[in-house]
């Protein structure tokens, strides 16, 4: 999959961190992009290059997954089903392949849980220090790692033979260990006036609105039917309920207790969130994975549902086919944006040759876009060496495109090349956004990718700096 599926505009986002190592970044923490940039240096800039971060992080949560069934179930044919089931889902394929911050933070929760299995099923204390590396690598990876500080409490509570542990070194020694290796973040945050924690905290918050909206309820239940694919949703919703009632009844085992707290804490918190404002397909990433282990573990159990277990699991399996069929067409049609991927290649072969004209002049440019996706995506394709500029050349706020460097000389009186596109990210009102920033704008080129992607090229000369762009008025 990673070798025919498209590059999406996230993954070259997360791509274009690689150009300017740092230990932390605006929008996440920083393990994605340190992942995308060793398998790029691996096997070169590529689309395959960036994707296969991902699938080095798919590999390891799988194998994290088999060994955590086996350890706790001593139970190899629900180990391969449960890897199969997970693996012929939409949800989790996508983010096989798409190096976004979900992927490390899959591969440390998986972890985080596996070492307390380890813990629950040995005794040993240093499984303590193992869980705490865990979760320190998922809280480097994205976030919401640090959910799994309250089911690790809750676990340790609702078992009695573990509440000891919370009397001795090594649970505490284990918050040091995940302390450390979270410690990139906590050190670039503190040298930047922690822009990191406080956007993604009160962005949040932000978009959680105070009015009750039932409907993105129904858009969370309809999307991840659709994305854990129907039979699979289905056993995994179950086996959230049967394990809720075994609870109630004392009748979960510690290996189940586990797996079911990983699952219903961090869902509870975004099924509520839903009803305040839209939960983001993949933030229930880490909720699934442990939901199929139960589910499927309650499917072998009864040979009457083992009959549709194989036909179950053929109809997820033809529905993440034809997900991959679509995306790897060439120029798809879709409606809505759907289609982001196609026409970029094209459009920054323009740019370089456009570009390229403009230094024969002995005219300094820079090439630039109303939003980061776009820039990012051109940044990637073109063969130049110079990075791309987004909307903080419009006086506006650019995520990470903020924080690179910017070059020593500025970039006042240089002539700019703005991307533009039909996407509806790519609104702008030239006349009070643009111009006012530079001497002259003109379209210069338009690029047509088979009819999927109309892209345009403008020319604006003598760009005033960005003081002039800070000085425009709010809402231009």
């Amino acid at each position: 999959m990673a070798a025919v599926a498209p590059l999406t505009p996230q993954e070259a986002y997360y791509w274009s961190w690689t150009q300017f190592p740092a230990l932390g970044y605006f929008d996440h923490p920083p393990l994605a992009s340190y992942s995308i940039w060793l398998s790029t240096h691996l096997v070169g800039k590529s689309v395959f290059g960036v994707k296969l971060a991902a699938v080095l992080w798919s590999v390891g949560s799988n194998v994290l997954m088999a060994r955590l069934v086996l350890d706790l179930f001593r139970d190899a044919r629900l180990a391969f089903w449960s890897v199969l089931a997970l693996n012929l889902t939409l949800l989790y394929e996508i983010f096989s392949v798409s190096p976004t911050p979900d992927a490390p933070l899959l591969f440390g929760w998986i972890g985080t849980i596996w070492a307390l299995g380890r813990l629950t099923v040995t005794g040993q204390g240093r499984w303590w220090l193992v869980a705490g590396f865990f979760l320190g690598l998922a809280c480097l990876g994205k976030y919401p790692g640090a959910l799994l500080g309250p089911v690790v409490l809750a676990y340790v509570l609702l078992t009695p033979r573990l509440r000891h542990w919370l009397l001795r070194p090594e649970p505490w020694l284990g918050v040091g260990v995940a302390a450390l290796v979270f410690s990139p973040v906590l050190i670039w945050n503190a040298q930047h006036d922690w822009v990191s924690l406080t956007f993604q905290s009160t962005r949040r918050l932000g978009e959680m609105g105070s009015r009750f909206k039932p409907r993105f309820f129904l858009v969370l239940i309809v999307t991840q039917a659709l994305l854990i694919t129907p039979y699979v949703f289905w056993i995994s919703v179950r086996a959230a309920v049967a394990g809720g009632r075994a609870w109630l009844a004392r009748q979960l085992g510690d290996g189940e207790r586990l797996l079911w707290l990983s699952a219903v804490l961090p869902m509870a918190l975004f099924v509520l969130a839903s009803f305040r404002g839209n939960v983001k397909i993949n933030w229930l990433v880490p909720v699934w994975w442990s939901l199929i282990v139960l589910g499927m573990r309650a499917v072998l159990a009864e040979p009457r549902r083992v009959r549709r277990l194989r036909a179950g699991l053929a109809s997820a399996g033809a529905m993440m086919l034809g997900f991959l069929a679509l995306s790897a067409l060439p120029n798809l049609p879709l409606p809505d944006d759907l289609n982001t991927w196609s026409g970029w290649r094209e459009g920054a072969a323009k740019v370089d040759q456009l570009e390229t004209e403009l230094r024969a002049r002995g005219e300094r440019s820079f090439v630039f876009s109303p939003n980061y996706k776009i820039s990012a995506l051109i940044w990637f394709y073109r063969q130049r060496p110079e990075r791309t500029y987004a909307h903080d050349i419009l006086g506006e706020r650019a995520l990470q495109f903020d924080m690179f460097p910017q070059p020593a000389d500025g970039l006042k009186g240089a002539t700019g090349l703005l991307v533009l596109s039909d996407q509806s990210q790519s609104d702008i009102d030239l006349d009070r956004q643009v111009k006012p920033l530079f001497e002259h704008v003109e379209r210069v080129a338009e690029v047509d990718a088979g009819g999927a992607r109309r892209i345009w090229i403008y020319r604006c000369t003598g760009y005033l700096g960005k003081a002039a762009a800070r000085a425009l008025p709010p809402n231009h």
